[in-house]
């Protein structure tokens, strides 16, 4: 039997499309044709003429063969590796063939793929970011639909996530923290500019380049875009976010806006500087009840290296109350771009002690030339 029709049949028995009995008949369906003399049809074309699976299944089962067996095939595109996955599927390093261009592109599961509400919300990721240029903001190039694969073609970084980053080492220096924390609010400053509010601001959702020389921002899957339609239901006003990074505006399903991501960032410039979450709990819905409800402790009393300065900032992002956080991203911006200074100031201040220091331990003070034996003031003396 060819391990082609076992492969497509056992993939359609296992996603629950058809039957083995069904396979089996398409199977014999096939070795007919042959034995007629006929160059037979694929599997899938026997099942779909008749009628064990319909189109969106038949594409199904297409995309699980070739994601198991390392062959998506998207046009235009050359898939190089598997990078990473999510809850809505696959992410994949590939080369863009009209430009030779390494880029990364994000696959629908095709489990998802069948329910028009996550199609949609996929679309939407990308037609959102290809409204938004900004360095900070993660690029797209592309997307759409190519051998029933959804997919979307974006810039692609080539650094680690900050969640992969406070997951390997814990609590991050304060001044990497503070350049990153600037680089996202950078790009939400470009997003308030167009009406835009992320929802879900987290360290998983924040990428660095190599090196961690510069920060972007990821995954507009749920953003709140300006224009809202009528019955969109992507639009309305339902529970998004991660509890650990979500704002009490949010846990109540009221409107937000961009003071809702100061607060995600926030949390996350928390976890930053701290290595923890702002609250911890058992289960989410009790971490979500304290973000309405608890007072968070300032970051100095799990880190005693905190400043103060970003302490006090921290602190305001957290604040339950939007109206006493940053209300515009730009107030946030010039607070830490000031902190920034005053951390580069001092440590520019410690690098020139430092080599004082170093130079008075080498014995190397500034000459002073003896006095002569005899001088004219002692020669004084004398008389």
């Amino acid at each position: 039997m060819n391990k082609e029709k076992v492969s497509f049949g056992s993939i359609a028995i296992e996603l629950g499309l058809t039957t083995h009995e069904h396979v089996m008949e398409c199977i014999m369906i096939q070795n007919q044709m042959r034995a007629m003399g006929i160059v037979p049809k694929m599997i899938g074309e026997i099942m779909l003429d008749k009628g064990f699976i319909n189109e969106d299944g038949l594409r199904k089962i297409i995309y699980t063969q070739a994601q198991k067996e390392g062959r998506i095939q998207i046009s235009g595109y050359k898939i190089i590796q598997e990078i990473g996955r999510g809850a809505m599927g696959m992410v994949y390093k590939g080369m863009q063939l009209s430009l030779e261009r390494i880029v990364a592109i994000k696959v629908l599961s095709p489990r998802f793929a069948e329910d028009m509400k996550y199609v949609e919300r996929f679309l939407k990721e990308a037609k959102s970011v290809a409204r938004l240029n900004h360095q900070n903001i993660v690029q797209a190039i592309d997307a759409g639909i190519s051998s029933g694969v959804y997919y979307f073609a974006m810039e692609f970084v080539d650094g680690p996530t900050l969640s992969y980053i406070l997951r390997r080492g814990g609590a991050m220096d304060e001044k990497r923290a503070l350049n990153i924390i600037t680089n996202i609010a950078m790009a939400l400053q470009h997003f308030d500019k167009y009406g835009f509010v992320h929802r879900d601001i987290k360290p998983s959702n924040i990428m660095l380049t190599a090196g961690g020389g510069m920060a972007k921002l990821c995954d507009l899957g749920v953003a709140k875009v300006p224009v809202k339609k009528e019955g969109d239901e992507s639009q309305q006003n339902v529970l998004v976010g991660t509890p650990n990074y979500i704002s009490p505006e949010q846990a109540r399903g009221e409107e937000v806006d961009i003071r809702s991501d100061i607060y995600s960032l926030g949390c996350t410039f928390y976890h930053a500087v701290t290595g923890e979450v702002p609250f911890k709990s058992e289960n989410s819905m009790s971490v979500v009840m304290k973000h309405l409800y608890e007072l968070v402790a300032p970051p100095r009393d799990k880190n005693s290296l905190v400043s103060g300065e970003i302490n006090d900032i921290i602190l305001r992002m957290l604040a339950k109350n939007k109206a006493e956080r940053y209300q515009k991203p730009e107030e946030l911006v010039m607070a830490l771009e000031e902190a920034l200074k005053k951390q580069e100031a001092a440590f520019l201040q410690a690098e020139e002690d430092k080599n004082a220091s170093q130079q008075r331990g080498k014995g190397k003070f500034p000459r002073v030339s003896p006095r002569r034996r005899g001088s004219s003031k002692s020669r004084r003396r004398l008389k």
